[in-house]
């Protein structure tokens, strides 16, 4: 064998490895991506079912893959619950039995995206959702970057790889050279001259253009790869899906909301009246915190917080008068007693005497969105959780949707209009009834807010 044929046979030694590398471990991704499973979980799925065999709206998922005989008729099933259940499948029907008639939206998702939540559930709560990462300041993390990590680590690894076998390839070559050159010695054959000194580029470059379909093939497989990679960094430009800033009080609303039963609408008091659910001013919270001084996690501390902003003086049970110009030395005193007992506390406190409490708002809208509360919680009765996830298991409030244009569309294109007992649609629902009744019921399509005007540009636009 001579020199040339033992270096290209090397040359494809090693792509034939790197090709494998590549297959290996790609694999890994074949059966889904439970971090990103988790966040389309939690924006799709987890205000109907729970991950345990818990019960909800829905069945418990645990082991979910294992009730289906098909993978093929779960997966039609999640995309479309009401089509399959025309196929006669037994379990689908047994469900939709199980639960009273209830079906499931259809959901526009696809067999990678399925595979994710599936893997999700089947790895439970120890997989990483990265949006769940925040700095110390309580600032978003990027999105999805648990994936996106993953996959520049294998790529990695492949192009070190491939330098590795590149190199080896070289070696072997020149031992082979060598091997020849002592073989044409002995027989008096002319030697093969020395090799100049190895220019990878230059090499690179000469071996692309003695390979030129090879090359193409190349550049557009790296052309598609970082535009895909700029798409996936662009879309998620503005979206902050996980924010969890930190507040200047550690309000918990697992203690009030889960524990303490208290009404969303209670705080949020302009909810159903106005576009803006509102911020509750430390007014509200002194109705319950005049009575309520200790909380059961942060003691006296937090509370005592309220108190400062608004001049409550927590010893003599009552307002101080003309707390905005008082001295703050004398307030000072009063909040430095009655926090005596908790180390560190009137430190915290300290600085929100005389000031008002400034809240971190979580969710903003672009200035260019129109969203009002009143019309999607008063008229189209959307619940909270909707929209804002599972506040009541929020120790510290976070950004639980996407909040993007396309999850807003996809809302309208499946919620269903609220006629019941609903005085705001009744002209709308006996045309609705008149004209388009039985040809609705017959197609068994439901009435959704698509077909109000939902996805016209000047609802939300303007």
């Amino acid at each position: 064998m001579n020199s040339e044929k033992s270096f290209t046979y090397h040359h494809l030694k090693a792509l034939l490895v790197a090709f494998l590398l590549v297959i290996s471990t790609s694999q890994t991704w074949a059966d889904g991506n439970p971090d990103n499973g988790k966040t389309l979980f939690k924006a799709n799925c987890a205000r109907c079912h729970n991950i345990t065999d818990q019960k909800m709206i829905g069945p418990g998922l645990k082991d979910v893959k294992s009730r289906w005989t098909d993978e093929a008729n779960l997966h039609a099933w999640i995309k479309n619950s009401s089509d399959f259940l025309k196929t006669g499948d037994k379990y689908a029907n047994k469900l939709f039995n199980d639960f009273n008639g209830s079906q499931m939206p259809a959901f526009a998702l696809d067999d990678a995206a399925i595979n994710d939540i599936l893997a999700y559930i089947e790895k439970g709560e120890t997989a990483v959702d990265p949006s769940q990462a925040t700095d110390e300041g309580g600032g978003n993390k990027t999105t999805g970057g648990g994936k996106n990590t993953n996959r520049n680590i294998i790529i990695v690894i492949l192009v070190i790889g491939a330098i590795v076998l590149l190199v080896v390839a070289r070696a072997l070559s020149n031992v082979s050279r060598s091997m020849e050159n002592i073989s044409r010695k002995e027989t008096g054959e002319d030697l093969h001259p020395e090799r100049t000194p190895f220019d990878f580029f230059t090499n690179v470059w000469n071996w692309l253009g003695a390979h030129k379909k090879f090359a193409l093939f190349l550049g557009i497989i790296l052309s598609s790869w970082l535009s895909y990679e700029a798409f996936v960094a662009l879309s998620k430009l503005g979206v902050y899906q996980g924010y969890k800033p930190e507040q200047p009080i550690k309000f918990s609303h697992v203690t009030h909301v889960k524990q303490n039963g208290i009404d969303c609408k209670y705080c949020h008091s302009t909810v159903e009246k106005s576009r803006h659910a509102g911020i509750p001013s430390s007014n509200v919270c002194m109705n319950c915190h005049k009575a309520v001084n200790e909380g059961p996690k942060t003691g006296k501390g937090e509370i005592s917080k309220i108190y400062a902003a608004i001049g409550w003086n927590p010893k003599d049970l009552k307002y101080f008068e003309n707390y905005s110009s008082m001295n703050r030395d004398q307030i000072r005193d009063v909040f430095k007693d009655w926090l005596a007992d908790e180390p560190g506390a009137f430190e915290n406190v300290e600085g929100q005497i005389q000031q008002p409490v400034q809240w971190n708002q979580v969710h903003v809208l672009p200035d260019h969105v129109f969203f009002s509360h009143q019309q999607h919680v008063k008229v189209g009765k959307v619940e909270c959780a909707e929209c804002h996830g599972k506040i009541e298991e929020m120790e510290t409030v976070e950004q639980f949707a996407p909040l993007t244009m396309g999850w807003c569309i996809n809302c309208h294109r499946k919620t269903e209009v609220q006629f019941a007992s609903n005085g705001y649609y009744d002209r709308l629902h006996n045309y609705y009834k008149e004209h388009y009744g039985e040809y609705e019921m017959t197609k068994g399509q439901a009435f959704t807010v698509e077909k109000i005007g939902g996805l016209e540009c000047s609802k939300c636009h303007y």
